[in-house]
């Protein structure tokens, strides 16, 4: 009985050793199938980790040009202001301390900011006199825009800007503001602003060339307000 025993014992074994012999290339590429297997999910999640550190620091990186280009507007527009301040006071020394012998009335400056209605614009024309002794001066001012339409150069007075009739006259002593809206027909492109005053009495002819990119400003937009706070 016990050699039968061992018999089988020895028979089983040698299966044992026959089948691992035989499928011992199986074997090997069902672990090396695993290992690669392994190696592909620890590749996915290092790029999955990596594509997260690259979406942060995207959201930085555009955070910090936002921020540095909001930067930049308002220098620009520190600098715009003190630029304004400055020529409001170099206008009212030329009024309180006149150093000029010119007899008549002077164009002083022009200036226009855009409207939020396309195409209109809202001007702001300053004449003063600099001479030391002072009279009434009247008279009335001529206003052209130069620019083209349809390719071809087009000229606008001051009835195909809207002005009323009257709108450029002036009566002063020292200073005066004409204001008014001006509205370019649509497709003009205009290109520089003529402004002048003729000749009459004492009054000597006047005339101010300014293209108009040198005396627009654009139209000023307040920032939204923030939300308010959730509690």
């Amino acid at each position: 009985m016990s050699q039968i025993l061992k018999l089988l014992a020895v028979l089983l074994m040698g299966a044992l050793i026959g089948y691992f012999v035989g499928n011992r290339q199986e074997l090997a590429q069902s672990s090396l199938l695993t290992v690669q297997q392994e190696t592909l999910e620890r590749q996915g999640k290092a790029i999955g980790q990596l594509k997260s550190d690259l979406g942060i620091k995207e959201t930085l990186l555009a955070t910090q040009r936002a921020a540095f280009e909001q930067l930049q507007q308002t220098l620009k527009d520190q600098e715009a202001q003190v630029q304004e301040q400055k020529r409001q006071l170099a206008f009212f020394e030329r009024i309180m301390r006149p150093t000029g012998e010119q007899v008549g009335v002077v164009i002083d400056n022009l200036t226009l900011q855009e409207t939020s209605i396309p195409g209109r614009y809202h001007y702001r024309l300053a004449l003063t006199q600099p001479a030391k002794q002072r009279e009434l001066f009247r008279g009335q001012v001529q206003i052209k825009v130069e620019g083209s339409q349809g390719d071809k150069p087009r000229t606008l007075g001051s009835r195909e800007l809207g002005m009323k009739v009257g709108e450029g006259r002036y009566a002063l002593r020292y200073f005066q503001l004409l204001e008014g809206n001006w509205q370019l027909p649509e497709g003009f492109v205009p290109d520089r602003v003529r402004v002048t005053i003729g000749k009459e009495g004492r009054q000597p002819a006047q005339e101010l060339r300014a293209e108009w990119g040198e005396v627009i400003k654009p139209l000023v937009v307040a920032p939204p307000a923030p939300a308010p706070a959730v509690q």
